[in-house]
C-alpha cells in the first residue's frame, strides 16, 4: 500500500511524507507488540502442552487398565477351561461332553459379567467345537478357521495377541462397527497340549469414553500403526497424516491448518506399544487474545492520530517552499525562461531554487545552440541531397550510355543503364539516413562500376569487409563521396592504373572502414586545411559534409581520420559506433 502511494506520480509530497512517517512510527509499536505476543503465546503453548500431557497420562492409565483387565480375562478363562477339561476326563464320555459344553459356555458368560469391558467371547477347541457368549457370534463363524487371526494364534507361544481394530463379518455382534479383539492360544497346563483358541471382543465404548476431553481430539494408535479409535470434538481436519506423524515419534508439534494453530502431543502406553495422540485448538486456551488485540489497536490508533498531527505540521513546513518551486517550474515549462526564483531559505530547497535559476539560464543557451545545430543540419541535409542527385554525374553517365548505344554496344549500354538505375534507386529510395554497411557497399559498388565504364583504364577496385560488420549502422552516402574524391583528386591525375581498396575491421571500441587509393595524394598544406574541421575546403565539401554529419548523428568521437603522402596515395579511416 505504501509502495503504491510512493510510486504514484500524482500524489503530493505531503501525502508521500505522511505515508513514510506513519509506518516508521507504528513499526516499533508493532515489533514490541509482536515480542509480547510471542512471549505470551510461548507460555500459553507450554501450559497447554503440560495440561494435554497430564490428560494423556490419565487416559493412558485408564486404557491400560481396560487392556490389562482384558488380558486378565483371557488368563482367567484359560485356567477355568483347563479345570473343566481335567474334570471332564474323569466322568463318562457322553455325560461329560454335555457337561463340558455347558460349563465352558457358563464360564464365558461369567467372564463377560465379571469383566465389564468385554463385549463378547468365543472359544474354539481343537476339534472345532464352537462356544460363544452371544449367539450373534454364530454368524459366519466357520470363516475363523482359515482367517489370519487363527493362523497367528496357531504359531503363537500362548501369549495374548491384540489384533488390529477393523470391521469384519465373523465373530462380531455388529458388522458395521470396528471391533478390537484379543486372541489367546489355550494350553493344557499339565501337558502343554493345545486345547483351543480364545477370542475376546472389547467393548469400544469402554475405551472411547476415556478419550473424552474438553475441546481435544484424540487418536488411539496400536503397535502396528493402525488407528484403533478416535474421539473428535473440534471438527478437526483429517488432512494431517497422523500415522506419519506418529511414526516419526514426535512428542509435540504446532500444526497450522486453515489459518488455525493446533497443538499435537503424543503419549505412549508402554506395556502395549500403543500411542495416544491429543490435538487441540490453541485459540481455545487463549481467551484473552481478543482483549489484547483491542488494547493494541487502541494504542496504535492513538499513535496514528498523534503522529498524523505532527506529520501535517512538519510537512507543511517542508512543502510550502516546494509548492513555490513547483509553480515556478510550471512557468518555466510554459516558456517563461526569464523567470527566476527568490527564496529566503538557504537549505536544500533554497539550493534547489538556485539550481532552477541556473537551469533556466542553461536552457536559454542550449536553445540558441540547438537553433544553430538545426541550421547546420539543414545544410548537411541539403548537401546530402546534392550528393544523391549529382547532375553532372547523371549527365555524364547518360552521355556514356548514348555513346555506347551509337557504337552498337547495346549490352554495355544496358549494363550501364542498369547500374545507374540501381545506384539512384538505392541512394534515393526511402527517407532513412542510417542504413547498414551492406547496403552502403552496394551503393558504392554501383557508383564504382559506372565510373569504371566511364574511365575504363583509369582504376580498379577491391572491397573486403568482414561479414560480422555488414549489419552495423552507417550514414547513407558515406563511402561514395570518399570514393569520388579518390577518383577525381587522386587517381585521375596518375599516369598509371590506379587502385581503390575498401576494407573493414572491428576493435574493442568501434568499427573502422578504410578507403585507400594509390593516387597522387594530398599536399601537406591542403591536408592541414582538411584536418581543421572548422574550415570548409572548397574542393572537398563532400568529405567535410560526411565528417560533420557523422559527428552530428553519432557523436564527436566518430567521423573521419585522414592520412596522405603526396605522390603515394591517401587513406581515409571511417570510425563508426558498434550497433
Amino acid at each position: 500500500m505504501v509502495g503504491q502511494l510512493l510510486n504514484n506520480n500524482k500524489r503530493s509530497i505531503k501525502k508521500k511524507l505522511i505515508a513514510i512517517m506513519l509506518p516508521l512510527s507504528i513499526l516499533p509499536l508493532l515489533i514490541f507488540s509482536g515480542i509480547i505476543k510471542n512471549i505470551y503465546d510461548e507460555g500459553m503453548i507450554k501450559r497447554t502442552q503440560r495440561n494435554i500431557e497430564d490428560s494423556n497420562r490419565i487416559i493412558a492409565d485408564r486404557i491400560s487398565r481396560v487392556l490389562t483387565d482384558s488380558e486378565n480375562c483371557s488368563n482367567y478363562l484359560t485356567v477355568n477351561i483347563n479345570r473343566i477339561i481335567e474334570t471332564n476326563y474323569q466322568g463318562s464320555n457322553e455325560l461329560s461332553g454335555l457337561t463340558r459344553d455347558a460349563l465352558i459356555k457358563n464360564e464365558l458368560n461369567s467372564a463377560k459379567v465379571i469383566f465389564k469391558e468385554i463385549e463378547s467371547i468365543a472359544y474354539i477347541d481343537i476339534k472345532d467345537r464352537f462356544y460363544y457368549s452371544n449367539f450373534m457370534l454364530l454368524k459366519n463363524h466357520e470363516l475363523i478357521a482359515d482367517s489370519l487371526y487363527m493362523k497367528q494364534l496357531k504359531t503363537s507361544a500362548g501369549k495374548s495377541i491384540w489384533f488390529s481394530s477393523e470391521k469384519r463379518n465373523f465373530l462380531i455382534t455388529d458388522e458395521n462397527k470396528k471391533v478390537l479383539t484379543l486372541g489367546k492360544k489355550v494350553w493344557q497346563i499339565t501337558t502343554g497340549e493345545t486345547l483351543g483358541y480364545l477370542f475376546i471382543n472389547i467393548n469400544m465404548n469402554e475405551i472411547t469414553k476415556h478419550l473424552n476431553g474438553q475441546l481435544i481430539d484424540y487418536y488411539l494408535i496400536d503397535g502396528n500403526g493402525n488407528i484403533i479409535t478416535t474421539k473428535k470434538e473440534l471438527a478437526y481436519t483429517d488432512k494431517i497424516d497422523i500415522l506419519d506423524w506418529v511414526s516419526k515419534k514426535r512428542n509435540s508439534q504446532i500444526i497450522k491448518q486453515r489459518d488455525t494453530k493446533y497443538l499435537a502431543t503424543q503419549y505412549e502406553i508402554r506395556d502395549y506399544g500403543w500411542d495416544i495422540i491429543g490435538i487441540t485448538d490453541l485459540n481455545t486456551f487463549n481467551m484473552d487474545e481478543k482483549s489484547r488485540v483491542i488494547l493494541i489497536l487502541i494504542i496504535a490508533a492513538s499513535f496514528v492520530i498523534l503522529n498524523t498531527i505532527l506529520s501535517l505540521t512538519l510537512t507543511n513546513m517542508i512543502t510550502k517552499p516546494i509548492v513555490r518551486l513547483k509553480e515556478g517550474a510550471e512557468k518555466i515549462a510554459e516558456g517563461n525562461l526569464d523567470f527566476r526564483f527568490k527564496l529566503k531559505v538557504k537549505d536544500e530547497i533554497g539550493q534547489l531554487g538556485n539550481s532552477f535559476n541556473y537551469m533556466s539560464q542553461r536552457i536559454t543557451e542550449l536553445l540558441d545552440k540547438v537553433e544553430k545545430e538545426e541550421k547546420k543540419k539543414r545544410e548537411y541535409e541539403l548537401s546530402l541531397i546534392q550528393q544523391q542527385v549529382k547532375p553532372h554525374f547523371l549527365y555524364n553517365t547518360l552521355d556514356i550510355i548514348i555513346k555506347l548505344s551509337e557504337m552498337g554496344k547495346s549490352k554495355e549500354a544496358q549494363r550501364a543503364a542498369k547500374k545507374l538505375a540501381d545506384y539512384y534507386r538505392r541512394s534515393l529510395s526511402d527517407r532513412k539516413e542510417i542504413i547498414d554497411i551492406k547496403e552502403e557497399i552496394k551503393i558504392v559498388t554501383d557508383y564504382l562500376e559506372l565510373q569504371k565504364i566511364r574511365y575504363s583504364n583509369l582504376f580498379e577496385y577491391e572491397i573486403s569487409v568482414p561479414e560480422e560488420i555488414l549489419c552495423q549502422p552507417i550514414l547513407k552516402l558515406t563511402l561514395q563521396p570518399l570514393v569520388e574524391n579518390a577518383i577525381y583528386h587522386g587517381l585521375k591525375y596518375k599516369d598509371q592504373l590506379g587502385k581503390i581498396l575498401i576494407t573493414g575491421k572491428v576493435n574493442d571500441e568501434h568499427i573502422e572502414i578504410i578507403v585507400e587509393d594509390n593516387g597522387i595524394g594530398i599536399k601537406e598544406e591542403e591536408l592541414d586545411r582538411i584536418l581543421d574541421l572548422k574550415v570548409n575546403p572548397q574542393n572537398h565539401f563532400g568529405i567535410y559534409s560526411v565528417d560533420h554529419r557523422m559527428k552530428l548523428f553519432f557523436g564527436d568521437q566518430y567521423g573521419l581520420e585522414f592520412k596522405s603522402i603526396y605522390g603515394e596515395g591517401t587513406e581515409i579511416k571511417i570510425l563508426l559506433p558498434k550497433g
